[in-house]
């Protein structure tokens, strides 16, 4: 039962601030009706006034006004205006054919309002009886508002004091009431409820009122039921505890014999507790080395620890199935060497063990004596005791495991039980290590046959690029001939032109003065324009003849070709004065000669730059790259080889358009990328037989740098179009093609991570597409 502390309010001061809220609200409500109500009262009573004063002015007015007697009309108003009703008085006076006059009368409080009442009434006369009335003015009355509102508050405060009197009247009554029927009735129920304890549960609870059935009725009898049902608990709670208290006793006796029982088994459950954990640590160490001979040492350890061994050995079963091979043997800290026993030896213990594929325990000394003794062991006391055990994973014997004691007996069911369950983990981690074994040869092998292979891929591709290198290299050899017979005709014309300008120059300098020795030098310093076709020469030699002959200059033909040679045509006034000369011809054949020796020095360094940019090709294409190593490379840069390469089977009858984007370098093997280049052109230039339109494309595609090489030749048929890639698969003549440039092709691209796609229609070319994505590693 909770305690009510003086803070808390009770039932009663709770229904008394409610009844009192009711009643200021209820009160409140009044207060504004009624409030409400006087007000239009008040309005309706000075409407009233106003209709009264109207009334009793009315004629009095209209009479003064008729009469024209002003004096009389403002006694009357003025005697109107003095009425508390009457805020302002306003008359206006209407006479026929006269202006309107208005006189205003009004108290000094007056204020114009919207509130308070007005009246407007229209006065007329008449002069003498049946004569027709006549309108002499009008008459307004404006009600005082403050009127109105002192009249209101003295009403109000009248009735807010008999409306609190009437409420706290009503609230009295209304709390009377509730006490005497409720709340004496409720507070006798809590101060029951408050004593209320198991010692007093059997008193029930008597109220003192009539036996009417409402809620309070209903309430009690529920509080004398729950007083009943908590008896009757308490009452059976007792007798169970009487009960518990018995069989704690006798559980007590039961618990304290059952607790030494398990104290021991507790103590024998720790120590097979601990050996469990031993050998499960024991065959975690096992399973996680990979090496026979250390797994045979840490197994030893481990033993050497639980049980009193002094020799132990571990023996294999041979790969040709007919002998074991001893891999481990210790006998008093002694080391065996490695040695076999045949499977069909007549005293061998663990060949015996291996062939009935069960557990020995063998305490015959003479027995154990005869087994053979491994080389490097001498012993020196006899063993007594020998257990083997065979090794076996997955049904299959793999050896045997011995244990040896030169005590007699030495080996009792729990290193029997030690022994059975180390055994399995040695024959688990002697496989897993028999099998790392295998797997790391042959992957060794796998590796060394990848090696062999990337080394004959790598060899046949360089085979190819030789191939085609060899086929194309009287065309290369060509091309080197040209610009050499080049340098070789330019050397001999710069010889015959030096030595004709040496004989010339000493005279030309001795009649020539200082400004036509200058435009004889501005005369052979004229740079060469773009390369003149025969007929543009032509054309400009005979309009130049003509000016010359017009400029009356002597064989005007011969001087039009020379200084078209000079690439001076353009410059004629200029050097007028030098054509006008009297030994003109000595000037300009002395000037044609230094020219010349400019224009072949200019065509030797053209040709040893074209033969240094073919040497550079050649020397890109057949570098063979043995280090296996990606680089970044400009695509650009190795097609730009492979079409110097065949540059002289491209000039003949090829158009060739080249459409390179700028893109980034790629991460690539520019080397075997050459070779997909040479196969695809060399295909191409061959589908066309060495006459068409040869397109090659460089730009990204996303990810992908994207190269494209087009032709228009004969097309692959759609029956054979996915065959092209297959080794060995060539449409060529016998000799004329091995069938391996378009695998090789497929091979490099793969191996870039790249793809290659072919769209090709007979009689119209073929397109190969080559997508290689920019990786930031290639891996071989």
């Amino acid at each position: 039962m909770p305690h009510i502390t003086p803070s808390d309010q009770s039932l009663g001061s709770r229904m008394v601030l409610a009844t009192l809220l009711f009643c200021f609200v209820f009160t409140l409500g009044a207060v504004a009706v009624k409030t409400w109500s006087t007000w239009q009262i008040n309005i309706a009573t000075m409407r009233a006034e106003l209709n009264l004063i109207a009334q009793v002015y009315q004629f009095t007015l209209s009479k003064a006004i008729w009469e024209m007697d002003r004096d009389t009309l403002k006694t009357h108003l003025t005697s109107a205006s003095k009425i508390s009703a009457v805020g302002q008085i306003v008359i206006m006076i209407m006479p026929d054919q006269h202006a309107t006059e208005t006189f205003t009368f009004k108290q000094t409080t007056w204020k114009k309002s919207t509130i308070a009442p007005s009246l407007q009434l229209t006065l007329s006369y008449q002069a003498f009886p049946n004569a027709r009335h006549q309108q002499v003015g009008k008459l307004i009355i404006y009600g005082d508002e403050h009127v109105l509102w002192s009249r209101l508050r003295g009403e109000v405060v009248s009735i807010i004091v008999t409306q609190i009197i009437q409420s706290l009247l009503l609230a009295g009554f209304i709390m009377l009431l509730f006490n005497r029927s409720v709340t004496v009735h409720v507070q006798r129920i809590a101060h029951h409820l408050a004593q209320l304890s198991p010692e007093n549960l059997g008193h029930p609870l008597v109220m003192q009122r009539s036996t009417r059935q409402d809620e309070l009725s209903m309430l009690v009898a529920g509080v004398n039921h729950l007083q009943h049902s908590l008896l009757e608990y308490l009452q059976q709670k007792r007798l169970y505890e009487q009960e518990l208290a018995e069989h704690r006793d006798h559980l007590a006796d039961r618990v304290a014999e059952r607790t030494e029982e398990l104290f021991a088994a507790n103590k024998a459950l720790g120590s097979s507790a601990e050996t469990l954990r031993q050998l499960g640590d024991i065959g975690k160490e096992l399973t996680t080395s990979l090496n026979h001979h250390a797994i045979c040492q840490t197994l030893y350890r481990h033993l050497l620890a639980l049980m009193p061994l002094d020799a132990f050995s571990v023996a294999l079963l041979d790969e040709q199935g007919d002998r074991l091979n001893l891999i481990y043997y210790i006998e008093d800290g002694n080391v065996a060497c490695p040695s076999y026993v045949m499977l069909d030896h007549p005293s061998s213990l663990s060949a015996l063990a291996f062939r009935e594929e069960r557990e020995l325990v063998i305490a015959d000394e003479a027995l154990i004596e005869k087994a053979p003794i491994p080389e490097g062991i001498t012993p020196n006391t006899p063993m007594r005791t020998a257990v083997l055990r065979p090794l076996i994973v997955n049904n299959q014997r793999i050896g045997v495991l011995s244990i040896r004691s030169h005590n007699t007996n030495a080996f009792q069911e729990r290193e029997l039980d030690i022994l059975r369950s180390t055994a399995v983990y040695t024959a688990i981690a002697l496989a897993n290590a028999t099998a790392y074994a295998a797997t790391e040869a042959s992957r060794a092998q796998t590796a060394n046959a990848l090696e062999d292979l990337r080394q004959a891929q790598s060899q046949l591709i360089q085979s190819e690029k030789m191939a085609a290198l060899g086929q194309l290299i009287a065309g290369v050899a060509h091309e080197i001939n040209t610009p050499i017979g080049a340098v070789k005709s330019s050397g001999k014309n710069i010889a015959d032109a030096l030595s004709h300008a040496l004989e010339n120059l000493p005279k030309l300098f001795q009649f020539l003065d200082t400004n036509d020795q200058q435009r004889f030098m501005q005369l052979i310093k004229h740079k060469a324009e773009p390369l003149l076709s025969t007929r543009e020469e032509r054309n400009k030699t005979r309009a130049l003849s003509q000016q010359l002959a017009d400029a009356a200059i002597i064989n005007p033909r011969h001087t039009a070709g020379i200084l078209v040679q000079l690439h001076a045509d353009n410059h004629l006034a200029e050097y007028l004065p030098l054509l006008q000369h009297p030994e003109s011809s000595l000037i300009l054949d002395t000037a044609y000669s230094i020219a010349s020796i400019i224009n072949n020095t200019d065509n030797i360094n053209i040709a040893v730059e074209s033969v240094s940019k073919i040497i550079f090709a050649l020397k890109s294409f057949s570098r063979f790259n043995r280090e296996g190593v990606s680089i970044e490379a400009h695509l650009k840069d190795g097609l730009e080889t492979v079409l110097t390469i065949y540059q002289n089977q491209i000039k003949q009858n090829i158009e060739l358009i080249r459409n390179y984007q700028d893109i980034e370098p790629i991460l690539c093997f520019p080397d075997e990328l050459n070779q997909v280049w040479t196969n695809l052109i060399h295909n191409a230039l061959q589908a066309m037989q060495y006459k068409g339109v040869l397109k090659v494309e460089i730009s990204r595609s996303g990810n992908d740098a994207m190269v494209v090489i087009s032709d228009n030749g004969c097309g692959i048929a759609e029956n054979i179009r996915s065959k092209i890639f297959d080794v060995f698969f060539t449409t060529k003549s016998a000799g004329e093609g091995s069938g391996l440039g378009l695998d090789i092709v497929k091979k490099i691209i793969a191996k870039h991570h790249g793809r290659i796609e072919v769209q090709s229609e007979v009689g119209q070319g073929s397109t190969f597409t080559i997508y290689l994505p920019y990786l930031a590693n290639i891996a071989v």
